[in-house]
């Protein structure tokens, strides 16, 4: 019977000292260091501020710039919806900001959930017509993207003069552009956004007009890119067929370019519709810091409540708003996400 014999054979190559592999094992990983810059301004911008806020939400009657809270709970988040601030463990009210809740959440669904179809609608047609321009076609798409260029807060104040009354001398108003057309046609002046001239209160509804024709106009630069450019990655064969099959334009455009296009428009939507939740810097160019015709923040939004709650030192209150903002915001993506799966065709 044969005795199997191990034999270990020793390697003549020199070992790897250990600093060496982490030398080299560093050398290997030195994508990071090009992304570190942004990671350390996200931890300190991005991330910690989310954290921040997530724990200052359940600090009941937190103040920031002194740090003090009475316990920790959902009090804050009672006192924005209902609108009722607790007392302290004084037994003082805490005093709550300027704007209601509810209003800014009913404006901020208003402004969000009509500009944003409206605009991308608007958008999808222009780019269409823009598609099938030969002549002058780079031309028109640079004046219809200077907007996208512009401060928002411009053209909010540039806006509001198309609408808003100048001023009165010796009893004769000195009407915006959009009033002296409505006289032309014998109609009478709207009271827009002022709400002390022509002897009228301010009709709510009037303001939120402007707003939503103000977030509609701003919004298209952007979105007639992106759609341009989706059309441009379009296959023509299929209008070549459609062409044979006498399809009309409107045909066309419902049953070929929109289902070819739609992941376009969802990102369109679903990112539209989250910009929309967040307006702020359009309401403020068109009425100023206080939101509202009167500084009353009858135009306000949910973001406008946050600021109107750092404004009036309750901390606690801002960062419970924002969680119930960023919560909205989530739901309705999630929403549109799910709305997706079922009708856009990658």
């Amino acid at each position: 019977m044969q005795e199997t014999v191990n034999v270990k054979v020793e390697s003549n190559e020199p070992k790897t000292p250990v600093f060496t592999k982490i030398k080299k094992f560093l050398k290997s990983q030195n994508g990071w260091l090009f992304i570190l810059p942004a990671m350390i301004l996200m931890l300190i911008f991005t991330f910690y501020p989310i954290v921040n806020a997530l724990i200052s939400a359940f600090k009941e009657n937190y103040k920031g710039l002194t740090g003090n809270y009475d316990g920790w709970g959902f009090a804050n988040f009672k006192a924005v919806i209902t609108g009722e601030a607790p007392k302290s463990e004084l037994g003082e009210i805490n005093a709550l900001p300027p704007a209601d809740f509810i209003d800014c959440l009913i404006n901020t669904l208003i402004f969000a959930f009509i500009s944003v179809p409206a605009s991308t609608i608007l958008a999808l047609l222009i780019s269409v017509g823009l598609n099938s321009i030969k002549v002058l076609q780079k031309a028109y798409q640079t004046i219809f993207f200077l907007p996208y260029l512009t401060n928002s807060l411009a053209m909010g104040a540039v806006f509001a003069t198309f609408f808003n009354i100048v001023g009165t001398s010796a009893n004769t108003e000195t009407l915006g552009l959009v009033n002296n057309v409505l006289q032309l046609f014998g109609l009478s002046p709207i009271n827009w956004i002022n709400t002390f001239q022509l002897g009228e209160g301010f009709n709510p509804w009037a303001g939120r007009f402007v707003v939503i024709i103000f977030e509609i106009w701003s919004g298209l630069p952007f979105k007639i890119l992106i759609i341009f450019s989706a059309l441009q990655a379009v296959n023509k064969q299929y209008y070549d067929a459609a062409k044979v099959d006498c399809a009309n334009k409107f045909r066309t455009l419902i049953k070929i370019t929109v289902p070819l296009i739609s992941p376009t428009l969802s990102y369109l939507l679903v990112t539209g519709l989250m910009g929309g939740l967040k307006s702020y810097s359009a309401i403020v160019g068109l009425f100023g810091d206080k939101m509202g015709p009167a500084n009353d923040y009858e135009m306000g939004t949910m973001v406008g409540y946050i600021y109107s709650c750092i404004g009036s030192g309750s901390t606690g209150y801002a960062a419970a708003g924002s969680l119930i903002l960023f919560g909205i915001i989530m739901v309705f993506t999630l929403i549109n996400l799910y709305v997706s799966k079922k009708k856009v065709h990658y």
